[in-house]
């Protein structure tokens, strides 16, 4: 995926809303092999994570922008099964039951996605 466009303040722009098809998810700043974060479009709400499994802090997805279930309901890590609420971040089923994936504040403003310029961090 292309790299966050152009910065605005302490926010920058992730990409147009209509850019990930509804009820879809799509990976971001791409770090060496893997995505850094994921965006999972509902209507108009937008929900943006780091892409990192509490578990084990590893990627979720396991080919370019498969994060969610087979019925789109879910983010899973299919390293190890965890299912997680795209709502709330939080493992519903699986090996880290309880935790969360590390949110993102993100935004919708005229169309496009906004997130801060500065990203929570996953532990190593």
């Amino acid at each position: 995926m292309a790299p966050a466009k152009t910065s605005r303040g302490s926010e920058r722009e992730l990409c147009r809303l209509e850019e990930i098809p509804d009820g879809h998810a799509r990976g971001f700043l791409p770090h060496k092999r893997e995505d850094r974060l994921f965006a999972v479009r509902r209507g108009q709400q937008v929900r943006v994570y780091i892409n990192s499994c509490p578990h084990n802090w590893r990627p979720l997805d396991f080919a370019q922008d498969r994060f969610l279930s087979a019925d789109c309901r879910e983010i899973v890590c299919y390293a190890h099964g965890a299912h997680f609420s795209i709502d709330t971040g939080e493992c519903t089923a699986g090996v880290c039951l309880g935790e969360f994936l590390i949110r993102v504040p993100a935004r919708v403003a005229n169309g496009m996605i906004l997130i801060p310029l500065e990203l929570p961090q996953a532990p190593e």
